[in-house]
């Protein structure tokens, strides 16, 4: 499975817009751009139809707006640290981190489960400060993925062999 978020997908320090139709327009053109969905309006229309449904907005300045949708090929997360906030709906108010998770139409676990997993991150201090922090595009990738795509479990261990020597 390749990668869910790519230094293409992340937008650092940027000015997307004042208002969150033009953060999610601009994301949803980063993850269409990338290939990764068949085209950026039905993506931004889809996500804004989830978004009229429940504020995205959560505690500590980050969005997390999200959806399914047929224009997705591939399931992204985008992500941008945003020059000026943005209101999401957050009861503390606007937003300075934004994550865009698209989800390929018939992706309901998956849509959910990165869902989670995000959302576990996002409420660690640590994780969001280094968000935050990061440098480059490369940084917040491999951020995000040591929290979305947790490495493999490692193989078993070989079975230690317990054959004697020879002389008993």
């Amino acid at each position: 499975m390749s990668a869910l978020i790519t230094t293409e997908l992340v937008a650092l320090d940027a000015d997307l817009g004042q208002d969150k139709d033009a953060v999610v327009r601009r994301l949803a053109g980063l993850v269409a751009a990338s290939g990764r969905a068949t085209g950026a309006d039905d993506l931004h229309a889809d996500a804004m139809a989830r978004e009229a449904k429940a504020a995205t907005g959560l505690p500590g300045g980050i969005a997390i707006p999200h959806c399914r949708s047929a224009a997705v090929t591939q399931a992204s997360l985008a992500f941008a640290r945003l020059d000026a906030k943005v209101d999401f709906g957050a009861p503390d108010g606007p937003a300075d981190l934004a994550f865009l998770i698209a989800a390929p139409e018939h992706g309901d676990a998956d849509h959910l489960t990165l869902l989670t997993a995000l959302a576990r991150a996002l409420v660690r201090p640590e994780f969001v400060a280094s968000l935050r922090a990061a440098g480059s595009a490369e940084e917040v990738v491999g951020l995000v993925q040591d929290v979305v795509s947790p490495p493999e479990a490692p193989a078993a261990p070989a079975p230690q062999a317990t054959g004697a020597s020879g002389g008993e």
